[in-house]
């Protein structure tokens, strides 16, 4: 989305919300899959998601949800909102009606409802998720709906047999159209910035907010139903729960928005207040009232544009943010022990090196809000990284702890620095680049320098 023509937004099967068309928060910093255009058959971006647990079945109680009804809004009548390409059972325009007044705006309709088929897909997470664990759980999904725009909604196909499901999805993907009209999805990554923590918390302001209203129209008009099916804000609960590594990640914006917006905000008209002023790093979007900036954090290269290892601009130095260390840990340690060693992050950067034959490896620089939060992170990514590699640190002295392990079906390595009481550097990648000899760190008047190629050995 983010510095895109096109700006994409894909509801996936099974998740009460939906991913963004950039392919959702990455660790990479970069666009993640192609972005959806409003073509017959679109492609929306896939996500890893869990089966759908509970089927709604119809109830009689309700025009939208009744046995054998179908709706197909006549095209090209500017007073409903056209159905193509097949029917639904829910009323589209009554359901956006109902989603408008929810939301307290004048937005007008979308022009149409587009049933389309979609197809199951597998996704592989960056390199860099995987050397920290994320390759795991990344399984086939399916579209269940996506816009691209204010005046088009896509919807599978496949949902349309669920009344009470496709009626809060499409609740879900309005509420996109009129982010879409009243342009607040700019203005939400605008001040959010770029970089893959800034994402997170434009994609937990966007989706969160989408969640929200679905999750109050759901309340509101299918809760006291025969067969409501379950509720929206307690799927995405579950399914991040349910979910590890890459596929967390996913659900952690739609899990964690829905959270801070249900509990900044007074109710569904109060969402544009979101947009004004959201949050701007994923450790405000995870602590609702903590409005603290970045700590500060230098980070200085030595040897970096000479030597064998060089920096790379892909993906591109950037902040990953508290969110991800939480789920990175979270692939080794227990969810209590993750969400503390990521507690009290204050700042970090991600910064990739390519040697000559194009082997990447990474420099992550983690600094923390106090002493005791750094002393809580050491300890458990010791922990973690026994764990993923199957064995202690190979060494433990001055230039850190050094780990051996193997991702891919080939040989990596992670060395661990600590620069001061406040500030880890984790090195990952090629056995060459992380080991002492060839990449030294250390702290110096209040920055972090990292040495390759032998530049600093002393």
């Amino acid at each position: 989305m983010r510095a895109a023509a096109a700006v994409g937004l894909a509801l996936l099967l099974a998740l009460s919300g939906c991913s963004v068309g950039y392919g959702g928060p990455t660790a990479d910093g970069d666009a993640g899959g192609p972005t959806p255009t409003p073509a017959d058959e679109p492609t929306a971006t896939r996500t890893p998601t869990p089966t759908d647990r509970q089927t709604p079945t119809p109830t009689p109680s309700s025009r939208q949800s009744a046995p054998g009804a179908s709706f197909d809004g006549p095209p090209g009548d500017e007073s409903t909102i056209a159905v193509r390409s097949g029917r639904i059972p829910v009323d589209a325009t009554a359901v956006y009606d109902r989603t408008q007044r929810l939301l307290g705006t004048a937005a007008p309709r979308p022009e149409a409802v587009q049933l389309l088929n979609t197809t199951a897909n597998t996704t592989r997470p960056p390199e860099f998720q995987r050397l920290l664990g994320l390759e795991r759980n990344v399984s086939e999904v399916e579209a269940a709906a996506f816009v691209v725009g204010p005046r088009t909604v896509y919807l599978n196909r496949n949902v349309t047999d669920r009344p009470a499901f496709t009626e809060h999805v499409l609740a879900h993907e309005f509420t996109h159209t009129v982010q879409f009209r009243t342009g607040a999805i700019g203005r939400v990554q605008a001040a959010t910035g770029p970089g893959p923590d800034g994402e997170f918390a434009s994609t937990a302001v966007i989706e969160g907010a989408a969640t929200y209203a679905q999750d109050r129209y759901w309340r509101t008009h299918i809760a006291n139903r025969t067969a409501p099916g379950e509720r929206p804000s307690r799927a995405v609960a579950a399914s991040y729960r349910a979910s590890e590594g890459a596929a967390r990640y996913s659900f952690a914006p739609y899990r964690f928005g829905y959270r801070y917006a249900n509990a900044t905000l007074s109710g569904p008209r109060a969402l544009p207040s979101l947009y004004r002023d959201p949050p701007r790093t994923s450790e405000q979007v995870l602590h609702p009232g903590v409005e603290d900036p970045p700590v500060p954090l230098r980070v200085e290269l030595r040897g970096a544009r000479t030597g064998t290892w060089q920096e790379t601009f892909a993906p591109r130095r950037g902040r990953l943010g508290e969110a991800f260390l939480r789920v990175a840990l979270a692939t080794e340690l227990d969810d209590e022990r993750a969400a503390r060693a990521a507690g009290g992050w204050g700042n970090d950067t991600r910064i990739a090196f390519n040697d000559e034959s194009g082997a990447r490896s990474y420099a992550w620089v983690v600094r923390f809000d106090a002493a005791a939060n750094a002393s809580t992170f050491d300890e458990a990514v010791g922990t973690y990284l026994d764990r993923r590699t199957g064995s202690g640190p190979l060494v433990d002295d001055r230039p850190g702890r050094r780990w051996s392990g193997t991702v891919d079906d080939r040989r990596v390595a992670y060395r661990l620095v600590r620069t001061d009481d406040r500030t880890a550097v984790l090195l990952l990648g090629e056995p060459g680049f992380v080991d002492a000899g060839t990449t030294t760190v250390r702290g110096e008047d209040g920055r972090v320098v990292i040495a390759t190629d032998g530049a600093e050995n002393g």
